[in-house]
């Protein structure tokens, strides 16, 4: 299944203004400003949690978000981890203080007339399988985080310009789907014992379309290899880091 990526590396000074941030953070709880962040500014503070419980996990496997921070910085192609993108959220829903290792980024994604004339369900379906479940495996792939019975599971927010809203004259706005799941079934869909079907199933998701929430549309979910395959030319990385 293919979608359209416009060849570029991040923008340094983030993608487009987020007019749907104070929506995305009602689905996170934590509000956070637009824009691209650099590695303190992506993890944040101990003091940007309001619970013992998230900054005694923050401060626990603070090594553990470094690490996520810096594989998604040098290895995931045209994205921008957002402000406080990363880090043990509480979803609006959580009954408790569930928390969920959570991560933000904005999608450098080009309407070139060919991704804006897929449905709404459909660009999130695409957007999900390509960095959705990248996100999703570097996550999961942080083994004391995962063997945390403190966290409740994990989470991803992809944001990305919303077709049309880029034209001259226009105010860019970003579609967002926010997408929350148990670590078991997380962990299960990776190690392929629990069904894509499974997965959104077993989930609580929705999507919202730059002003308002849209709430949960129908979500597939295949195989992508693109983030795990793809080399930009020329493009060396930093001395001692490796890409898996």
């Amino acid at each position: 299944m293919d979608i359209v990526i416009d060849r570029r590396p991040a923008l340094a000074g983030g993608l487009k203004r987020l007019t749907l941030a104070a929506a995305v953070a009602l689905a996170l709880v934590a509000a956070a400003p637009a824009g691209a962040a650099t590695r303190d500014d992506a993890i944040g503070k101990l003091d940007q949690y309001n619970s013992d419980k998230a900054r005694t996990l923050a401060s626990t496997h603070y090594a553990q978000l470094v690490s996520l921070y810096d594989g998604i910085y040098h290895c995931l192609p045209w994205v921008d981890i957002h402000k406080q993108g990363i880090g043990f959220r509480k979803p609006k829903w959580a009954q408790q203080d569930d928390r969920y290792l959570a991560t933000w980024i904005i999608i450098d994604q080009k309407d070139d007339g060919h991704f804006g004339t897929f449905p709404r369900e459909r660009r999130a379906s695409l957007m999900f399988s390509r960095y959705g479940v990248d996100l999703l495996r570097r996550m999961v792939a942080l083994q004391g985080v995962a063997g945390d019975p403190a966290v409740q599971g994990y989470g991803v927010v992809l944001s990305w310009t919303k077709p049309g809203t880029d034209k001259p004259g226009m105010q860019p706005v970003n579609e967002s789907l926010v997408f929350w799941v148990d670590k078991a079934v997380a962990q299960g869909y990776l190690a392929r014992r629990v069904s894509a079907a499974d997965l959104t199933s077993r989930a609580r998701y929705t999507m919202f379309d730059g002003i308002e929430e849209q709430g949960r549309l129908p979500l597939e979910v295949w195989e992508d290899n693109f983030t795990k395959t793809f080399q930009i030319k020329d493009y060396q990385l930093a001395k001692g880091v490796t890409c898996n």
